[in-house]
């Protein structure tokens, strides 16, 4: 049987696997991994060290230790530290889409890594109940005639279609509008098309609704948040903007106050003195009590990066991190709410059911975090049905003999660089490395079991680790567990 060759060193953390820790290697001293089995690493005295491991040595210390051992370090790894992820965060105008799951996946995936390795963690959702937006939607919402709408979508869709409505109606942009009533016929039936926007009508309830779909939605891939922060709930005074004056130069535009930073203007107060969302950012991290979290991540997107920056200048004692990702597209165009163009979690259920919103966390996952994606070439089926088609492989019939040496050896050494890859995950706050060790793992298991039986013990550690991998990334193991695309929301009335 001709092997495929593999030259990449791999680098290894002695101080989380156990393996090597019985090998008596210093617990802070780089390792490295070469597929033929021996092991790289330099002494104190900068030597290079080679020690060949055979794929026996590596089986016999296998069989001998249960598989929960391969966490045994990991677990205490980042004890002590408190970690407050903040992600997702819609605003609550629209569904959750593909573009804001991408944070979601990434946000979520972060919380479970730093949780598994021993840290405290508090995920938090910031709701926009004051913004502009809300405030468009508000005036097309609040005189709906809601028992005309369609039965066969959820609540939050409907309320989708609406804010790109009163957008376009506000807008004038007839275009858009003769576009937006093809595509809903329903919506001629729920409002006014051909007349001007009412004033806003405060809808509590609407609110509510919209963070129920969008927590529905997540729950789609695993995602627990912790505390929901209310912006309405911020006591938020003028003086606070002063004090931005102490950390960045303040100028006036127009009358608006803005924190002038290298990268641009960030408008703080208007010309009346009421505050805009920046500064409500600033209470809402003051609030959280920043001293004493070890980290506040913010996942959002890296079109933010101008705020978190500001965010940060203006809260310095705060350990503020950005966990930016790129931008989701499809077919080469921006998601818009305000267009009503979106790939929706319910749009995802109905075209394949919850397995299809599976393969889509999994393909957003495998891509590194700061990398644009289109949706229209992302490859999302296929990893997915690799991972889970490892559940199920089995020796080949008819081999007298186990498994090919070399790919056991593969195999085991990539079992036990399991916890390495999820502190250079953490290190560098992102899930893109661990789900592309789930995807390798399994493709080495697999290619393993083509060629013959596996040891028991060996395929023991195998489906222990791949379902722990699964459930850290969020993805059950069999991912087809069935669920309701049709989740009821209460209407709501004017």
């Amino acid at each position: 049987m001709s092997l495929p060759r593999v030259h990449t060193l791999v680098r290894d953390h002695p101080g989380l696997n156990p393996f090597l820790r019985h090998l008596d290697i210093p617990p802070h001293a780089p390792v490295y991994w070469h597929p033929n089995g021996h092991l790289h690493r330099y002494a104190e005295n900068g030597e290079a060290q080679h020690i060949p491991i055979t794929t026996s040595t590596l089986l016999n210390w296998i069989v001998r230790h249960d598989p929960d051992e391969l966490w045994s370090f990991w677990r205490h790894h980042l004890r002590g530290q408190r970690v407050l992820i903040e992600h997702t965060s819609i605003n609550p105008v629209h569904p959750l889409h593909l573009g804001s799951m991408r944070g979601t996946v990434i946000g979520s995936g972060l919380a479970r890594l730093f949780r598994s390795g021993g840290a405290q963690v508090q995920t938090r959702y910031f709701v926009n109940d004051l913004g502009r937006q809300l405030h468009i939607l508000q005036r097309a919402a609040g005189t709906a005639r809601w028992d005309n709408a369609p039965t066969d979508l959820r609540y939050d869709e409907i309320v989708g279609v609406l804010y790109a409505f009163a957008n376009m109606t506000l807008g004038r942009r007839a275009g858009d509008l003769a576009r937006l009533g093809a595509e809903h016929p329903w919506l001629g039936k729920v409002v006014d098309l051909h007349r001007p926007l009412p004033a806003a009508a405060s809808i509590p309830e609407l609110v509510r609704a919209m963070v129920a779909a969008a927590v529905t939605d997540m729950n789609h891939i695993g995602t627990r948040i912790d505390v929901f922060d209310y912006e309405t709930d911020l006591a938020t005074q003028p003086d606070a903007v002063l004090a931005l004056a102490e950390q960045g130069d303040l100028v006036r535009v127009n009358g608006t106050t803005c924190l002038r930073l290298p990268g641009g203007l960030v408008p703080v107060q208007r010309r009346d003195g009421s505050l805009l969302y920046f500064s409500r950012d600033i209470a809402n991290t003051i609030r959280r009590r920043p001293e004493t979290w070890t980290a506040m991540l913010h996942v959002i997107g890296s079109d933010q990066n101008l705020l978190q920056t500001a965010l940060h200048h203006a809260v310095p004692h705060a350990c503020l991190e950005h966990i930016s990702f790129g931008q989701v597209t499809r077919a080469g165009r921006r998601y818009s709410a305000r267009q009503n163009r979106l790939t929706t979690i319910p749009d995802l259920l109905r075209e394949g059911g919850p397995q299809r919103v599976h393969e889509y966390s999994l393909a957003l996952a495998l891509h590194r975090r700061t990398r644009p994606i289109d949706i229209a070439h992302l490859d999302t089926a296929r990893p997915l049905r690799t991972v889970l088609a490892a559940s199920h492989a089995g020796g080949r019939v008819g081999v007298d003999r186990g498994a090919h040496p070399d790919l056991l050896r593969r195999l085991m050494i990539t079992l036990l660089g399991t916890p390495s890859v999820l502190a250079r995950d953490i290190d560098r706050r992102t899930v893109h490395g661990t789900a592309r060790h789930l995807l390798l793992l399994s493709r080495h298991y697999t290619a393993a079991t083509h060629t013959g039986p596996v040891p028991d013990e060996l395929g023991e550690w195998f489906r222990r680790t791949h379902t722990r991998l699964l459930d850290l990334l969020g993805v059950p193991p069999h991912a087809t567990e069935s669920s309701s695309s049709t989740t009821e929301f209460t209407k709501v009335s004017a």
